[in-house]
């Protein structure tokens, strides 16, 4: 069935119109985001039938590099829209491990032909500003009540102990990287927008006079306007292709005012890409008057690949790695590989490769765990030994690390790349993990707040860090909050439940956390504590003991 995107329907007691993006129930009207009304449409044009997560990322978000969680926060976003819930749905159903299901009557209506859509510039208009900086205030604004007093009142002396505190993050400007988008809609393009994206963030990201914060590709769409967030600059961009030219349109825009203060278009021979990638970096660092020589610039700015065409599996491995479901994990093992072989000294590819066969250890999707932990571990020490100074390798080292069990030497190599670069959101928060599972839940909840700081888009990791912290700080109405938080942007992750579970169940609420070892046990049938307890980092028997006995009480 291909349906026009302007021909009306009608999904239960909703009257939809993708023309306008809107809802309408009597006198009731609720203006949807695009890609939102995407996704129900996709679900409306299968109606009754189970549509993977995989599905829905290919109709609706082709060819896009997004997270994890973003079709379960689009589907969040959704339920609330139609009055919905997960628990007792009318509208749209979660399948465990399987997908979603929009169970409700569909009707489609004729509206005459298709509007054609007037022809677009690329470029933000000031009101676009005001929503990404908005977005920064929103997302700070939600982990900060989550945060709660505990970060208000921690005292933490810059890096060495662990953590920079927000009065270091605002004390140095700070620029706010958009996700570049693709003229042209092409999945291809789509992966350079990425790619452009991720060099910014990275090669800006380690020089010490700015901090780099960044947003996610549906920021700018979602936030109110009139929240003001922290960003000095904002840099946007799109990415164009031809058959053998790439063109790049930057601007650099002042938060405050919405005043454009530099743009560039770039035109150059495809062949020139990454080239091109290292002449961006160093124009935004002008322009954002950081004062670095050519030599430092050379020896920061280090190159992924000068193989073009590694460099393009490497960004497909990327976007595959995001997933984080088995499938797209192999799959992601598939493209690292492909580009090692056309450039073997690859770092980051090698690095990438560890991290797939961390996740099969960690996720239980191998017969042989500790092989593939094995094999994780000779992979990132390699990779380490090819580039020691790239930031990413010594994030995948630590994480490998992590998962042997040996936190020490996790938390050496996150402040290595912390000292690489200085903006790592990342790296702060998985030492923020680390220091939890090493017994000291309370320095995770300063750190969690710095890498909020830096990705105020925080993701279900984020949250579901901050409220495993708050459970063992006996914080618990603050960790139901966090938790829930977690399930909601990402209902397929155990660990979440199983925290929320353990956290209802120590303030009394049985019947709740009940429900919540239902639902994992939904996720995975036949799951067993103490076995998902076997290849656990917590570290600490203490915390290890409390929370084994919590979920026991469940068990019984």
């Amino acid at each position: 069935m291909n349906e026009s995107p302007t021909r009306r329907l009608s999904i239960g007691e909703w009257s939809v119109d993708p023309a306008t993006n809107d809802l309408a129930r009597g006198n009731e009207r609720i203006h949807l985001e695009p890609k939102v009304m995407d996704l129900l449409l996709a679900l409306a044009r299968h109606a009754n039938q189970v549509m993977s997560r995989e599905e829905l990322l290919a109709q609706v978000w082709s060819g896009v590099v997004v997270g994890d969680d973003v079709i379960t926060q689009a589907i969040i976003k959704l339920r609330k829209a139609l009055g919905d819930t997960s628990r007792e749905p009318e509208y749209i159903q979660t399948i465990p491990k399987r997908g979603y299901r929009l169970i409700a009557g569909v009707e489609w209506i004729d509206a005459g032909p298709p509007a054609t859509p007037a022809p677009s510039k690329p470029g933000y208009s000031r009101r676009h500003v005001y929503w990404i900086a908005g977005a920064l205030a929103v997302g700070v604004a939600a982990l900060a009540v989550l945060l709660g007093p505990r970060l208000r009142s921690t005292q933490t002396p810059a890096l060495s102990a662990e953590a920079i505190s927000a009065s270091q993050i605002d004390a140095v400007p700070k620029v706010v990287v958009v996700p570049f988008k693709e003229i042209a809609g092409d999945p291809q393009q789509s992966l350079l927008a990425r790619g452009f994206t991720a060099r910014l963030i990275t090669d800006v990201g380690r020089f010490p006079d700015v901090r780099v914060i960044v947003l996610s590709p549906q920021s700018q769409e979602t936030q109110d306007p009139a929240r003001f967030g922290r960003a000095s600059y904002i840099v946007t961009g799109d990415v164009q292709r031809g058959a053998d030219k790439i063109r790049l349109y930057v601007r650099l825009v002042d938060a405050a005012t919405g005043e454009a203060l530099w743009s560039e278009q770039y035109d150059r021979p495809y062949s020139d890409l990454l080239a091109l990638q290292d002449e961006l970096t160093q124009q935004v660092l002008v322009k954002l008057r950081v004062k670095v020589s050519d030599a430092e610039m050379r020896r920061r700015a280090r190159p992924y690949t000068r193989n073009l065409e590694a460099y393009e599996y490497f960004l497909r491995a990327q976007a595959a790695l995001l997933v984080r479901e088995k499938s797209s994990n192999e799959r992601a093992r598939g493209f690292y590989s492909k580009a090692l072989e056309r450039d073997p000294s690859f770092a980051r590819a090698q690095a990438g490769l560890a991290l797939t066969y961390a996740a099969d250890r960690r996720n239980n999707w191998t017969v042989d765990g500790e092989a593939a932990l094995a094999r994780a571990s000779d992979l990132a020490n390699g990779a380490l030994q090819l580039d020691p100074e790239s930031p990413e390798i010594h994030f995948a080292v630590a994480y490998v690390s992590m998962e042997r069990g040996r936190l020490g030497e996790a938390l050496d190599d996150l402040r290595v790349a912390l000292r690489l670069n200085p903006s790592y959101a990342d790296a702060y928060a998985l030492m923020a993990g680390i220091q939890t599972y090493a017994g000291r839940p309370d320095e995770t909840i300063p750190l969690i707040g710095a890498a909020t700081r830096l990705a105020p888009d925080a993701g279900y990791l984020y949250y579901l860090i901050l409220g495993r912290a708050q459970f063992f700080l006996d914080d618990l109405d603050s960790a139901a909050l966090s938790l829930r938080q977690a399930v909601e942007r990402n209902h397929e992750d155990v660990e979440s439940h199983l925290y929320l579970a353990a956290t209802l169940a120590q303030a009394g609420k049985r019947e709740a956390a009940g429900w919540e070892m239902e639902e994992i046990r939904a996720l995975q049938p036949g799951f067993d504590v103490r076995t998902w307890l076997k290849n656990y980092p917590l570290a600490d028997a203490g915390l290890r003991e409390r929370l084994l006995k919590t979920l026991d009480t469940l068990t019984r």
